[in-house]
Protein backbone atom coordinates (compact mmCIF):
# COMPACT_ATOMS: atom_id res chain seq x y z
CA UNK A 1 0.00 0.00 0.00
CA UNK A 2 1.47 2.99 -0.73
CA UNK A 3 2.19 5.95 1.75
CA UNK A 4 0.04 8.41 2.56
CA UNK A 5 -3.01 6.72 1.69
CA UNK A 6 -5.98 7.21 4.55
CA UNK A 7 -6.03 3.79 7.25
CA UNK A 8 -10.03 3.88 5.76
CA UNK A 9 -9.10 3.70 2.14
CA UNK A 10 -6.01 1.64 2.54
CA UNK A 11 -8.25 -0.93 4.57
CA UNK A 12 -10.61 -1.69 1.64
CA UNK A 13 -8.17 -1.66 -0.51
CA UNK A 14 -6.28 -4.67 1.34
CA UNK A 15 -9.40 -6.12 1.37
CA UNK A 16 -9.91 -5.84 -2.34
CA UNK A 17 -6.84 -6.84 -3.26
CA UNK A 18 -7.11 -10.61 -1.58
CA UNK A 19 -11.01 -10.87 -2.56
CA UNK A 20 -9.27 -10.40 -5.87
CA UNK A 21 -6.39 -12.75 -5.52
CA UNK A 22 -9.60 -15.58 -4.46
CA UNK A 23 -11.66 -15.14 -7.43
CA UNK A 24 -10.03 -17.09 -9.15
CA UNK A 25 -11.74 -19.54 -6.87
CA UNK A 26 -14.90 -18.01 -6.31
CA UNK A 27 -15.84 -15.46 -9.16
CA UNK A 28 -18.55 -14.10 -6.85
CA UNK A 29 -15.17 -12.32 -4.69
CA UNK A 30 -14.63 -10.73 -8.07
CA UNK A 31 -17.43 -8.03 -7.87
CA UNK A 32 -16.98 -7.79 -3.99
CA UNK A 33 -13.15 -6.65 -4.52
CA UNK A 34 -14.99 -4.64 -7.46
CA UNK A 35 -16.80 -3.08 -4.75
CA UNK A 36 -14.95 -2.89 -2.15
CA UNK A 37 -12.30 -0.91 -4.13
CA UNK A 38 -14.63 2.19 -5.22
CA UNK A 39 -15.49 2.91 -0.94
CA UNK A 40 -11.65 3.52 -1.59
CA UNK A 41 -11.85 5.96 -4.26
CA UNK A 42 -15.08 7.74 -2.90
CA UNK A 43 -12.81 8.37 0.62
CA UNK A 44 -9.95 9.84 -1.98
CA UNK A 45 -12.48 11.71 -3.93
CA UNK A 46 -14.65 13.21 -1.02
CA UNK A 47 -10.83 14.64 0.07
CA UNK A 48 -10.00 15.71 -3.56
CA UNK A 49 -13.30 17.51 -4.72
CA UNK A 50 -14.18 20.57 -3.38
CA UNK A 51 -17.42 20.95 -1.56
CA UNK A 52 -18.36 16.88 -1.88
CA UNK A 53 -20.80 17.35 0.46
CA UNK A 54 -23.25 14.46 0.05
CA UNK A 55 -22.80 13.47 -3.57
CA UNK A 56 -23.39 10.39 -4.55
CA UNK A 57 -20.27 8.74 -6.38
CA UNK A 58 -21.82 9.28 -9.75
CA UNK A 59 -21.77 13.04 -9.72
CA UNK A 60 -18.22 12.67 -7.85
CA UNK A 61 -17.17 10.64 -10.69
CA UNK A 62 -18.30 13.28 -13.30
CA UNK A 63 -16.98 16.09 -11.22
CA UNK A 64 -13.68 14.47 -11.42
CA UNK A 65 -13.94 13.61 -15.15
CA UNK A 66 -14.88 17.54 -15.73
CA UNK A 67 -12.01 19.29 -13.99
CA UNK A 68 -9.45 16.96 -14.84
CA UNK A 69 -9.00 15.30 -12.06
CA UNK A 70 -10.17 11.53 -13.30
CA UNK A 71 -9.39 10.73 -17.08
CA UNK A 72 -11.99 9.77 -19.54
CA UNK A 73 -11.04 5.79 -19.45
CA UNK A 74 -10.54 6.14 -15.46
CA UNK A 75 -14.13 7.90 -15.23
CA UNK A 76 -15.53 4.90 -17.14
CA UNK A 77 -14.49 2.22 -15.35
CA UNK A 78 -15.44 3.95 -12.11
CA UNK A 79 -18.71 4.82 -13.74
CA UNK A 80 -19.27 0.89 -14.52
CA UNK A 81 -18.29 -0.61 -11.28
CA UNK A 82 -20.52 2.14 -9.48
CA UNK A 83 -23.35 0.64 -11.97
CA UNK A 84 -22.56 -2.92 -10.68
CA UNK A 85 -22.20 -1.83 -6.93
CA UNK A 86 -26.07 0.19 -7.57
CA UNK A 87 -27.47 -2.76 -8.86
CA UNK A 88 -26.82 -4.96 -6.06
CA UNK A 89 -26.95 -2.70 -2.81
CA UNK A 90 -30.43 -1.79 -3.97
CA UNK A 91 -31.67 -5.28 -4.91
CA UNK A 92 -32.04 -4.41 -8.73
CA UNK A 93 -28.62 -7.45 -8.95
CA UNK A 94 -29.10 -10.09 -7.48
CA UNK A 95 -26.20 -12.33 -8.73
CA UNK A 96 -23.45 -10.11 -10.26
CA UNK A 97 -20.67 -12.23 -10.83
CA UNK A 98 -17.61 -11.00 -13.39
CA UNK A 99 -14.97 -13.63 -14.28
CA UNK A 100 -11.35 -11.96 -12.62
CA UNK A 101 -10.11 -11.11 -16.10
CA UNK A 102 -13.20 -8.66 -15.86
CA UNK A 103 -12.23 -7.42 -12.41
CA UNK A 104 -9.10 -6.53 -12.42
CA UNK A 105 -9.06 -3.49 -15.00
CA UNK A 106 -12.01 -2.14 -12.35
CA UNK A 107 -9.64 -2.87 -9.51
CA UNK A 108 -6.39 -1.77 -10.57
CA UNK A 109 -7.89 1.51 -11.71
CA UNK A 110 -9.45 1.96 -8.51
CA UNK A 111 -5.42 1.13 -7.02
CA UNK A 112 -4.17 3.79 -9.30
CA UNK A 113 -6.57 6.71 -8.46
CA UNK A 114 -5.97 5.95 -4.53
CA UNK A 115 -2.45 6.10 -5.39
CA UNK A 116 -2.27 8.86 -7.46
CA UNK A 117 -4.44 11.10 -5.13
CA UNK A 118 -2.56 10.51 -2.08
CA UNK A 119 0.95 10.84 -3.68
CA UNK A 120 0.05 14.31 -5.02
CA UNK A 121 -0.61 17.22 -2.68
CA UNK A 122 -4.29 18.08 -1.87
Amino acid sequence: MPTGVPEAAATVLRTARELLRRSYYCYEFSTVAVMHSLIAVEIVLRDRIPGPGKKPLQKLIEQGADAGILTARQAEYLDYGRQIRNGMAHGQTTHAVMPPAMAVPLVTTSFAIVTEFCAAPA
